[in-house]
């Protein structure tokens, strides 16, 4: 299986496409924070 964010790659038949993945980050400067950040990303 290759994944891939392009819509063609060189030598290859795309078979099945996923759809668009969304992803979420949180950046935080202090220690205690990024553990905050963290949790909140398990909970949405």
């Amino acid at each position: 299986m290759k994944i891939a964010t392009t819509e063609t790659i060189a030598g290859y038949v795309i078979t099945k496409n996923l759809g668009v993945v969304i992803g979420n980050t949180i950046r935080a400067r202090h220690v205690g924070k990024d553990i905050l950040a963290g949790f909140r990303s398990l909970v949405g």
